[in-house]
């Protein structure tokens, strides 16, 4: 069932206002308390105004209608990116030089095996002759022979020793940092609702700025490091089914020293504006559902 116009009004009465804007924002800091994460806390006791000051993180506060701080988070620019692996693609490209000769010339039964189970592959179903195959050959061959050159040239050209050289770059929003004050954790219960105080504003606010920052930067995912020192994992588990955030294999980022031991969760922005008017629909329990 959707959420209801007196929980809405509820809402309305939170606000979200960037750290430097706030006033008497040392005296709000002051009240923050996360006994999970102390560190976070830690973080923008030490760091947070005038990181946020020199624009190099966005922070935010979200405070009740009372003007209590609930919650903190912030958000900077980063980059996603695809492996490309040098050595892999010197490989694969070794692989296909064999392959397109053994398919001609096969100097043995275990070449010819071999050459004939690349095909199959390449065939996959398909119909296609000896000769297309051979075609794909020499293609592909020359592909990965043109990434090489093109991969020493570059080096050759840009020497700089910190470029990191990848297959594909996407462009991100980080949730650095995602912090529910315990202080005023009690507040929330009062409200009555089912759903959690970090879930309800991640949906209410966080994602709607980073829509807001995507109508004016290209911007694809948004993504962070969960530092879940759990042993059910109790932290990533949430931020999968709750955040719907996930641990893709395809797409990685650089992780910095302060993200050691935490694991990278991404995922699209456009899936995100989906998944929070779901949220937003089916914000109660259906009456005629049986509440365990």
């Amino acid at each position: 069932m959707r959420i209801t116009d007196n929980q809405h009004a509820i809402l309305s009465g939170y606000t979200c206002e960037r750290l430097s804007e706030i006033s008497d924002n040392n005296a709000i800091i002051a009240q923050f308390c996360n006994k999970r994460n102390p560190q976070l806390v830690d973080y923008l006791n030490t760091f947070a105004c005038n990181e946020d000051a020199e624009c190099s993180t966005a922070y935010y506060i979200i405070r009740n209608q009372d003007g209590l701080p609930m919650l903190f988070f912030s958000l900077k620019c980063g980059s996603l990116h695809e492996h490309l692996d040098e050595n892999q693609v010197q490989k694969q490209k070794k692989i296909y030089e064999v392959a397109k000769r053994v398919i001609s010339d096969p100097t043995s039964k275990e070449e010819f095996e071999i050459a004939n189970m690349i095909i199959e592959k390449i065939r996959g179903g398909q119909s296609l002759t000896d000769e297309e195959i051979k075609e794909f050959f020499d293609s592909i061959v020359s592909q990965k022979r043109e990434l090489l050159n093109c991969l020493t040239d570059d080096k050759s050209r840009d020497p700089n020793k910190h470029i990191v050289r990848v297959g594909h770059t996407h462009s991100g929003i980080e949730l650095v940092h995602f912090c529910v004050n315990d202080s005023y954790k009690h507040l929330w219960t009062k409200h009555g609702f089912i759903q959690t105080l970090g879930k309800v504003m991640y949906w209410k606010f966080i994602i709607p700025l980073v829509e807001d920052v995507q109508k004016v930067v290209g911007c694809r995912y948004l993504f962070l490091f969960a530092a879940d020192n759990t042993e059910d994992g109790s932290l990533i588990n949430y931020y999968n089914v709750e955040l719907h955030l996930e641990r893709p294999d395809y797409i990685g980022t650089n992780k910095p020293i302060y993200d050691l031991n935490c694991v990278f969760m991404c995922q699209e922005i456009s899936r995100l504006k989906e998944y929070r008017r779901h949220f937003f629909n089916n914000f109660n329990p259906d009456p005629a559902e049986d509440i365990v």
